[in-house]
């Protein structure tokens, strides 16, 4: 029996923690004590994890569709037969979807096949929409596009601001981070619509109307500009772009913002002021399934700089992710409008460095993203690969099942494999070495601890033996070959080779041996500050769609992680057929009992779930937290743009009792 050193999966939160190895198979999962991120805690889906990789429900074999059947095959001819099929189309009609539960190795040589192969710019990364747009106002802001500070920085702020989702249940060990800052005597203030475990966790709970994020962050911002001109506020306004956001505050009416946000003024003076004279302050955001936009972000850092918290010790921004490779991913590439390591396209100089490592035949302009071609009908896509895909894909189901040519890579069975018409398996995350980046920019290196399973392979032997096959030889025997390369693409990476990390207990921050890695600061254009339009008599309430609330439980791996799914599912088995938060206030008026059908309509469509009588919710709004059964076609499918819009996104119904 051993124990081995690793990294957590799941979340993009990074813990390190140790598996006992025996028999080759991975037989349980312990904290490590001493990792700088994780320091001796798992979560409970971080404590089971074992489940899943001890799971019979794995993709076995190779297989091709013949008569409509997936028949297994050798590795040869699976390969053979992907590369013949996918050099039939042009790379406009190939799209790629990535995982962001991938290495950086598997994902770096994704987005090269992708370019440099079949010359496809389609390359989208599943879910977390909005991270993207968050590392690009933390580029524009910090000239670093990822997470300002480190999650160390939380235990010793002395204010903290946490925006949005519920992190207890996104990244449990940010919010006990959170939690221990608290114990401590920080001041913690959660800005949420809901009512949440993070928000009973803070001492003051700023609760918005639905839709005016923004214009919280925004008054917050302009207090702290009128009431202290000759401070922090005031020397702020010598910052590059100051211009343009103080005549966005113009447009900010404090005298208006009770009646818009549901917020005392007086509350939102004192808050802002507390901030202003924290000498450690963090703010801490969501950028998952229902995370911010861009706006609403650059709001965020806009806050941040006219505190006058940039550049000062202890102070951070920290877009928290909700699948564990999501930033390594964004690093890498995994995106329609940048190359590794780029701002976004047309960029010159990152064009003509990858022109020279990849080839002058590279595509290296802009693409579109997977989703929006498949929600596009008159788009040319044709053909999709796509790399270990959640099950939410009833979103494009008949699109998918109209495409041409579909090839899945994966470690476990799958809704996809019943669309493709190739399905090859890849190997584990502890049966390949690879490195991850977390949410504060921590590259570790995940070493091997068991074999293969069946006849799995690691994505990026995958991808290199499909690229071989259409002429393009590429120098890696291994994935410290692939990571070395990416030590030359991405420049941030510059020095995190397996040799350095493995040195490096606990990973390293990019960038490497950088003596001033952020700077120079800037505003960020946020536009017009607004809220929804108002409530009519026809749709008089507002809902809120989300999946983050208890999205584990449409998460694949999590499906195959008993404990967890035990307990993420227990509302599951309260309201099998999906659920709506509703005030007590709006249900005793509407005659509406708990677990009892509704009927939600808007002007684009309609759901029947089950009543939730929660005050969790405000008087006036509605909170959809998942969706199962018939709510996706029947309401998520006609509301995805709005749902896609992030978490102020606000969708006008009305109740009927059913």
């Amino acid at each position: 029996m051993s124990y081995q050193t690793g990294v957590c999966n799941f979340c993009g939160t990074g813990c390190g923690h140790l598996m006992q190895v025996e028999n080759g198979a991975v037989r349980g999962v312990f904290p490590s004590s001493t990792h700088p991120v994780g320091r001796g805690r798992l979560c409970v889906r971080g404590w089971h994890i074992h489940e899943l990789l001890n799971t019979e429900e794995r993709i076995s074999r190779p297989q091709l569709r013949t008569d409509g059947a997936l028949i297994p095959v050798f590795w040869d001819r699976a390969l053979d037969e992907v590369a013949l099929r996918l050099a039939g189309f042009s790379g406009g009609e190939i799209g790629f979807w990535a995982s962001p539960r991938s290495s950086n190795e598997d994902i770096y040589s994704m987005v090269r096949l992708a370019r440099a192969v079949f010359r496809s710019p389609n390359i989208s990364l599943q879910s977390d929409a909005w991270y993207r747009s968050t590392v690009e106002v933390l580029r524009e802001g910090s000239g670093r596009p990822g997470a300002y500070g480190s999650i160390s920085d939380i235990r010793n702020a002395d204010f903290i601001l946490v925006v949005g989702t519920d992190l207890t249940r996104q990244n449990p060990i940010i919010a006990s981070d959170i939690h221990f800052a608290a114990r401590r005597g920080a001041d913690v203030v959660t800005l949420s619509t809901r009512k949440t475990q993070m928000s009973r966790l803070s001492g003051t709970h700023l609760q918005n109307r639905p839709g005016t994020k923004k214009m919280v962050l925004a008054a917050l911002a302009k207090v702290l500009l009128e009431a202290d001109r000759g401070g922090a506020s005031s020397a702020a306004v010598s910052i590059e772009g100051s211009d343009a956001f103080l005549k966005e505050m113009e447009g900010v009416n404090l005298d208006r913002i009770e009646q818009d946000c549901g917020l005392p003024l007086p509350t939102l003076r004192e808050t802002a002021l507390r901030l202003k004279a924290a000498p450690k302050a963090v703010f801490v955001f969501s950028t998952g399934i229902s995370g911010l936009n861009r706006e609403t972000v650059a709001l965020i850092w806009n806050l941040f700089l006219v505190a006058g918290k940039a550049g000062r010790d202890g102070c951070a921004i920290l877009p928290a992710t909700g699948v564990s490779n999501l930033a390594g991913a964004n690093d890498c590439g995994a995106g329609p409008g940048v190359l590794p390591g780029s701002g976004p396209l047309p960029d010159e100089a990152a064009a003509a460095r990858f022109k020279g490592l990849w080839g002058a035949e590279a595509e290296i302009g802009p693409g579109r993203p997977v989703e929006d071609l498949l929600a596009d009908a008159s788009s040319k896509i044709k053909a999709l690969v796509v790399c270990d895909h959640d099950p939410e894909i009833n979103l494009y189901a008949d699109r998918l099942k109209s495409l041409e040519y579909v090839v899945y890579l994966g470690s476990y069975a799958n809704p996809f494999t019943d669309l493709a018409q190739a399905v090859l398996p890849t190997t584990t995350f502890v049966e390949a070495d690879g490195t991850y980046t977390n949410t504060e920019r921590r590259i570790q290196l995940n070493r091997r601890k068991v074999d293969p399973r069946f006849e799995s392979r690691p994505a990026w032997e995958i991808f290199s033996a499909l690229a071989a096959r259409r002429g393009a030889f590429w120098p890696f025997r291994s994935s410290a070959d692939v990571q070395e390369e990416i030590t030359r693409a991405v420049p941030a990476y510059a020095g995190a080779t397996h040799a350095a990390l493995e040195a490096a207990f606990g990973g390293i921050q990019w960038p490497l041996g950088a003596e001033r890695p952020f700077g120079p600061f800037r505003f960020v254009e946020a536009g017009l500050v607004s809220g929804p339009a108002p409530a009519g008599d026809e749709f008089p309430l507002r809902l809120m769609a989300g999946k983050s609330y208890y999205y584990w439980h449409q998460n694949n791996i999590m499906k195959k992680t008993f404990i967890p799914r035990r307990e993420y599912n227990a509302l599951l088995l309260l309201y099998p057929q999906g659920l709506v938060d509703v005030h007590p206030d709006d249900a005793a008026a509407l005659g509406l009992r708990d677990k009892r059908p509704v009927r939600v309509v808007s002007a684009r469509g309609a759901m029947t779930p089950l009543v939730r009588v929660t005050d969790e919710v405000p008087p006036g709004t509605v909170y959809a937290p998942y969706f199962v059964g018939a709510m996706i076609p029947d309401f998520l499918v006609p509301h995805a743009g709005a749902v896609e819009r992030g978490e102020d996104a606000v969708i006008p119904v009305r109740l009927e009792k059913v």
